[in-house]
């Protein structure tokens, strides 16, 4: 049976009871504001993915993030960041999420993750592990609640042919080490997520095996993506998916497996992996993102979604507020293609494991001014 505290938990494994209840007003006023009347929502964003640098110390296969640092050079002064900080603190924002890039490259992220922290917010770091080691100690003087470790496999050299270069997986495995080292009690927890694709989608249960037992408190997967619109992901759906995904039913198959030792892949989150590589307009899984998050770029640009061409920048924060940015014109209207669902598009990042939590749930599946169905020939049109 689906256990939404559970799942929520598991993408989000720090999130405490009193951060979930006050996310409670927070879901009501996106749900009843602006998913129904599509008005402006009187709290902001409960969840924030802040990509604090561009800046890599790696070359992924199936990154773009070095293009990305040509396309967004600059970052935010300080001044600007920590008062930026405040006022996510303010609109009733619980948890700040810090990727990039590597965002411990960043020399000022722990004076922002103290600033967040001073207001009792959740933060997480995904990091590649390179500099974990030297870094943990400021990890956990700064509060981070959680440290996401991306590792892909139990075999260093396959984990490190995807990543680019050799090491990887051994800088990672210490950096963990020290981490729990230093740490006096549960945070920051330490969550894993692989990414799974063709080559170590057979192994998947075992990786898991190997980094629930000697890795990490938490593990995770995410399936290799494609098709983002200058977001972090940058295959092409068309021309290189294919060849990192392999075979749909080879994949169903390693979802089955990995789901009788690990009940998790169970989910709807997983099970529609296989779908999504290779029949993305038969998922049906209504998007949440421009209610309930809000992306923030080094230089204060903001977004909701980095997948489709069709939901432009939002605005930059660090000319507007905050607020005035949630509330404004363009989101307005990107809210409203969403919430008739007319913005044929298609994640499988963390926004759609909220996704896919929520359509598990009652609410979203029992009122239908929740759960308008598109039309899908005409999406396909629409896409073509």
């Amino acid at each position: 049976m689906f256990n939404p505290l559970r799942f929520c938990r598991q993408i989000m494994p720090a999130m405490s009871l009193e951060m979930l209840y006050r996310a409670v007003p927070g879901f009501a006023a996106a749900c009843i504001q602006g998913r129904i009347l599509n008005r402006p929502i009187s709290r902001g964003p409960l969840f924030i993915t802040w990509f604090n640098t561009f800046d890599c110390n790696l070359r992924c296969s199936f990154c773009t993030t070095h293009e990305l640092k040509r396309i967004y050079p600059s970052t935010l002064e300080l001044d600007r960041r920590l008062s930026l900080a405040d006022e996510i603190a303010g609109v009733g924002t619980i948890i700040v999420g810090f990727t990039g890039g590597e965002p411990l490259l960043d020399p000022n992220l722990f004076k922002v993750v103290r600033r967040l922290k001073s207001h009792g917010l959740g933060v997480y770091i995904v990091t590649n592990g390179l500099l974990l080691s030297r870094c943990a100690s400021e990890i956990i003087d700064a509060g981070v609640d959680y440290v996401v470790v991306s590792i892909d496999s139990d075999i260093p050299e396959e984990h490190d042919a995807g990543r680019g270069q050799r090491g990887v997986f051994e800088a990672a495995i210490r950096g963990v080490a020290r981490l729990r080292e230093l740490r006096s009690g549960p945070k920051p927890m330490i969550k894993t997520t692989t990414v799974m694709f063709k080559n170590n989608m057979g192994r998947i249960a075992d990786i898991l095996d190997f980094l629930q037992r000697s890795v990490a408190d938490v593990v995770s997967v995410q399936p290799v993506m494609g098709g983002y619109n200058k977001g972090p992901h940058g295959i092409d759906m068309e021309r290189d998916l294919p060849d990192y995904i392999g075979d749909r039913q080879a994949a169903e198959w390693a979802i089955r497996l990995a789901s009788m030792r690990y009940p998790i892949f169970r989910q709807k989150y997983y099970r529609l992996i296989p779908r999504f590589w290779h029949d993305p307009l038969s998922i049906d899984v209504p998007c949440w993102s421009p209610f309930l998050r809000l992306i923030v770029y080094p230089d204060g640009v903001a977004a909701h979604c980095v997948v489709s061409p069709n939901m432009p920048r939002l605005g930059n924060l660090d000319q507007t507020p905050l607020m005035d940015v949630w509330n404004g014109g363009e989101m307005q209207r990107q809210r409203e293609m969403v919430r008739t669902r007319k913005n044929n598009c298609l994640c499988w990042s963390q926004a759609d494991s909220f996704n896919a939590m929520l359509d598990a749930m009652v609410l979203p599946n029992q009122l239908p001014i929740l759960h308008r169905r598109p039309n899908v020939e005409q999406a396909s049109r629409d896409r073509n």
